[in-house]
């Protein structure tokens, strides 16, 4: 007696469901200048996939001037910032913040602003950000990075 099977038995790679992610996706670097010119850094916002998902926002190259030249952010004259805003993908969206301030005592940092529920595995996010930053060396309000609202797309693989 014979067996006859009406479909094919499925792989084992027709039964594995998407991978999730791992690591950090992130959006470009931008540049952004403090009032009156004095005072300069790069930012970026991260999603970051592990063992927690975590939005991530990266400060680097921070920088002062002063007498015509330009120094690194240091502990003796540290940045301050923070950085705040929403991700959302297929309808569902959460807010993100990191400490107000984040006291950065070198050229570059970063800061966890938290794991909004929106950010749950592969696929695109649309990523708002609003970053702030007072110093280094100049303190004066006038001399603060605003970086106003940004908008980016991160897409993570499956």
């Amino acid at each position: 007696m014979s067996t006859l099977l009406l479909h094919s038995p499925a792989t084992a790679a027709g039964h594995r469901a998407a991978a999730a992610p791992t690591g950090a996706y992130c959006s470009p670097a931008e540049e952004f200048y403090g009032g009156g010119q004095y005072t300069y850094t790069r930012v970026q916002v991260c999603l970051n996939f592990g063992s927690s998902n975590q939005v991530i926002v990266r400060n680097s190259q921070t920088q002062y001037q002063w007498g015509g030249a330009w120094y690194y952010a240091d502990n003796n004259y540290p940045a301050r910032w923070n950085a705040n805003g929403s991700v959302s993908k297929s309808g569902q969206s959460g807010n993100y913040a990191t400490p107000n301030p984040v006291t950065q005592g070198s050229a570059n940092g970063s800061a966890s602003g938290g794991s909004p529920a929106a950010l749950n595995g592969c696929g695109s996010y649309s990523v708002a950000m609003t970053f702030h930053q007072s110093g280094p060396y100049w303190t004066d309000s006038s001399n603060d990075i605003n970086s106003g609202q940004r908008s980016y797309t991160i897409n993570v693989p499956c």
